[in-house]
């Protein structure tokens, strides 16, 4: 099974399975046991763990085996967590190593995607679950910061009358 795509389908049980009242405060250990049990569907041959070396949620044989490794934020994950997700990556060589928000108020997830030279940034609309990669942002340079994104320019109309 692809590792992206059981992602995909454990965050889609996710977000139908649960829904969390906007405005309120979840723990992030009860945020991501619920994700753990909905990815565990999806890795059957696997543990689906949370707080353990040093991943929000991982997915594993329980030895070295890591092919699946979660860092969640409720908002934008900061330089500071980005960091913290690629210095997992190196460490422990999963499979796959991602990050990503749940933002209430959008439509999408946002989700980080780590590699050894960069890092890509993918949305996944939370609806159909089509999946659109934004930008990869190659660890060399320097980020900006804030995500660009390539919106079509509105075109100005000209008022006749």
């Amino acid at each position: 099974m692809d590792i992206f795509e059981g992602f995909r389908k454990g965050m889609h049980y996710f977000l139908s399975s649960y829904q969390l009242p906007e405005g309120t405060k979840h723990r992030k250990s009860s945020i991501a046991h619920r994700l753990a049990f909905c990815l565990s569907a999806e890795f059957p041959s696997y543990f689906v763990d949370i707080d353990t070396n040093g991943a929000d949620i991982i997915v594993w044989d329980g030895e070295d085996d890591i092919k699946l490794a979660l860092f969640w934020s409720e908002q934008y994950m900061t330089e500071k967590e980005k960091g913290k997700a690629l210095d997992f990556h190196k460490a422990k060589d999963p499979g796959l190593t991602l990050g990503f928000t749940m933002l209430p108020d959008r439509p999408w997830l946002l989700v980080y995607r780590f590699e050894s030279e960069y890092v890509e940034y993918l949305h996944i609309d939370k609806e159909s679950f089509a999946d659109e990669v934004l930008r990869q942002r190659f660890l060399e340079d320097k980020d900006e910061g804030q995500l660009r994104l390539s919106l079509r320019k509105k075109r100005d109309r000209k008022v006749t009358g």
